[in-house]
């Protein structure tokens, strides 16, 4: 078949109104000559058009030359892609018979044309070259690149003729992949290429044969591997590249131990570097990259500004990109986002506190090196959910407002209060105008606009109560956002699962509330049994104490008493009772001496399932706690921390259950455990720290390990186990950067060590 010739096209497009079929709303963009913007290849030119009636901008691509197959790939091409959502990708739709052109080349009339996303932006190629004086901003296209090539290995399609080209770089600096000529799909699977891409980014021994979701992994490590290199030494594109092709040739590849970047430049001593040749060896001999090296594909977001101690309680920020120190001090320095996936900035503030609503006390935020020139500070700043580009600031007036991690207002400062709460993973925002309360979702829209009145926070139980303008009283689930209006008389709410609300109607006085049926389960008043700070409902039962007698209590209501005297724990409708046993015994020296055994009895709602008798029992005080349906977990007081081990419902030990619904306090000893082990196989390597080898356990109550790129920011909490309120002020946390080599602590000295 023949097509027209790219001056027919453009008279077609000219009068796109009355040559297209279904895409007659849109026309063509003009350039500054006054003809259609557009760009041509060898098998098509590419229009730029916009939709007069919302403004969108799209590229129609209209063929020049016959490709075989085409019409068949594009359609299960458009048919694979219509359900992946991804920012690399654009939405294409290939329409038969869609543009009528007047032409001489053929007596065909109709063509066929595929309708694109519009993307703004320049190629690699060209984006590259223009940054070689930006050492920043070439770290960070290695680093989404990263990120692109370990999204498209995996995937099942592959781009066909992946090169620098066919990649651009939008304003915001994210890359997107076009032309889908050569694409493979699932669908196409024994077929044979219909085209191989350029030599200089495919695999030597590539043929039309070679077509499946691998064919992208070897110009996918030569890509990676140039542009780690550049950002590392940008004058080895100079040195090394040409026209059309970055550090590698298809020369290079047929005689690939001859090749005179490899030679001289790997290894490098740069980590990612040589990581990334060593990708592009096993890819060069295997033509694909094995699965168990996906993850090596992964490297860190690179970090513009990096913090350094200058003296005791004083802080300032070193510009990795113009290598010097920046003429700010403050008591402390936190990145907005400390795992680097949506924002390098940092907060600076001159005070800071664990507790409380806010975090930052007269604190500024700093994105650019420049900013330190201008800076905005807030009286209070409190980052919003797990991603902390949106932050809660109070101004010099002392209204609250919502900004993002580089000062632009996302929400105006015409507030008296805002809090977030978080349910979840779902977080929202509580808004006070007035005297009156509002809630708004994450991104900032209006759930419930502010008329309510005494709003009371009980996010932990993902529940929120208030009052109307007439007085009465009402609570707002939070996971579904259904409300209830309550009964008058109650002093708090307790709790609030399975649907139950836990009302202490009096001091030590409670009754249980179906929030979807709007009553009372029964008309029964209990007491607490257990010495949690709340009565606690757990797989739809509760534990709790009427007329003397221990009941374990249904959510429909249905009691079942247990006979039983002394301390009970409850999972679910699984309940224990425990009594303390003294037995004497002669001890080593001769002396008589007493020890405790206890008596475990196994209930199964008010049913005894099972009795046994525990007998390694500690010198210290043991508590029993059932933390899943059949495992107890049996722990005693030591001097600093609560220790213990697991035993099933017959007394027998067993390995700790891998449960999300165990206590917190029953995961203290392994929680801490893990971050010691995992800083001591890591970052205490070094004779920098060798006086920390003897870091144990009890000797520290909080740990944090935040990865920021090169090094790592450690955060602890050493008062040998002490958890005082007063422990947890500002000076009493330590602060340390780590990296592969060395280790800088805040206590010891990190001036001019970045």
């Amino acid at each position: 078949m023949n097509y027209p010739l790219i001056s027919e096209y453009i008279e077609a497009i000219m009068s796109a109104e009355d040559n297209f079929d279904k895409l007659k709303p849109l026309r063509p963009v003009f350039g500054d000559d006054g003809q259609p913007v557009m760009t041509s290849g060898n098998f098509a030119v590419v229009f730029k058009m916009k939709d007069e009636r919302n403004g969108k901008l799209y590229a129609v691509k209209c063929f020049t030359k016959e490709q075989e197959g085409r019409t068949e790939a594009y359609k299960q091409i458009t048919e694979e892609l219509k359900d992946v959502s991804s920012p690399y990708l654009v939405s294409i739709h290939f329409l038969e018979k869609e543009l009528f052109v007047d032409t001489d080349q053929t007596t065909d009339t109709e063509f066929p044309v595929l309708l694109m996303d519009w993307v703004e932006g320049m190629t690699l190629d060209k984006y590259l070259r223009e940054n070689l004086d930006d050492k920043y901003t070439l770290e960070i296209l290695a680093y989404r690149f990263s990120q692109l090539a370990q999204w498209l290995i995996p995937q099942p399609f592959a781009h066909g003729d992946l090169k620098p080209d066919n990649i651009l770089v939008r304003e915001d600096g994210s890359l997107v992949l076009v032309d889908y000529d050569g694409m493979y799909v699932p669908a196409m699977k024994g077929q044979k290429a219909r085209e191989l891409g350029s030599p200089d980014f495919r695999h030597p021994l590539r043929t039309e044969n070679d077509f499946d979701e691998h064919i992208d992994d070897f110009p996918l490590m030569v890509i990676l591997l140039s542009l780690k290199a550049v950002s590392v030494n940008p004058f080895l594109l100079e040195e090394y590249g040409a026209k059309d092709r970055l550090l590698l040739s298809s020369n290079d590849y047929y005689n690939i131990k001859e090749c005179r970047f490899l030679r001289r430049q790997i290894p490098s001593g740069n980590k990612d570097l040589d990581r990334y040749a060593y990708l592009f060896s096993a890819v060069c001999y295997d033509e694909q990259l094995p699965s168990l090296l996906y993850d090596l594909i992964q490297t860190d977001r690179p970090l513009l500004l990096v913090p350094y101690r200058i003296s005791n309680n004083c802080y300032s920020l070193y510009d990795k990109v113009n290598q010097k120190h920046l003429s700010l001090q403050n008591k402390y320095i936190d990145f907005v986002d400390s795992s680097l996936k949506t924002s390098t900035s940092c907060i600076i503030s001159n005070e800071y506190g664990s507790w409380g609503m806010f975090g930052y006390k007269n604190a500024a935020i700093v994105s650019q090196p420049r900013d330190v020139l201008d800076l905005h500070w807030y009286k209070q700043l409190l980052s919003i959910g797990k991603s902390r580009t949106h932050i809660i600031a109070k101004d010099s007036f002392d209204r609250y407002g919502i900004i993002d991690d580089h000062n632009n207002i996302l929400l105006n400062f015409v507030y008296q209060e805002i809090k977030p709460l978080e349910v979840g993973e779902e977080v929202y925002i509580i808004c006070k105008e007035g005297k009156y309360y509002g809630i708004l979702n994450k991104e900032l829209k209006v759930i419930v606009p502010c008329f309510l009145l005494e709003l009371e926070d009980y996010s932990r139980l993902k529940l929120i109560t208030y009052k109307n303008k007439q007085g009465s009283s009402f609570a707002m689930d939070l996971t579904t956002l259904n409300e209830c209006k309550l009964p008058d008389n109650f002093n708090r709410i307790d709790d609030y699962k399975e649907g139950i609300l836990t009302f202490e109607i009096a001091e030590e006085q409670y009754r249980f509330f179906n929030l979807e049926k709007k009553c009372y389960i029964n008309s029964y008043i209990y007491q607490k049994v257990s010495e949690d700070e709340e009565i606690i409902i757990n797989k739809s039962f509760v534990l709790c104490r009427r007329n003397n007698t221990n009941i374990l209590v249904s959510i429909d209501g249905t009691e079942y008493p247990i006979k039983f005297e002394g301390n009970l724990s409850q999972y679910g409708e699984t309940v224990i009772g425990v009594t303390p046993i003294e037995e004497k015994y002669i001890g080593q020296y001769g002396f008589e001496c007493t020890r405790t055994n206890y008596d475990v009895s196994v209930f199964r709602k008010n049913i005894l399932l099972s009795k046994f008798t525990h007998k390694e029992s500690s010198v210290y005080h043991e508590a029993f706690d059932l933390v899943s349906e059949d495992v107890i977990y049996v722990s005693h007081y030591g001097k600093w921390v609560r220790t213990g081990h697991y035993i099933n419902l017959n007394g027998e030990h067993v390995s700790r259950p891998n449960s999300n619904n165990m206590r917190k306090d029953n995961n203290a000893h392994d929680y801490n455990q893990s971050f010691i082990n995992l800083i001591k196989e890591k970052y205490l390597n070094s004779k920098n720290i060798s006086n920390f080898e003897d870091l144990e356990i009890d000797q520290c109550c909080f740990f944090e390990i935040d990865d920021l790129g090169d090094i790592a920011l450690v955060t602890y909490h050493w008062e040998n186990g002490s958890c005082d309120f007063e422990d947890y002020h500002a000076e009493n946390f330590r602060l340390g950067y780590a990296d592969d080599n060395m280790c800088y602590w805040a206590k010891d000295c990190m001036i001019n060590q970045i």
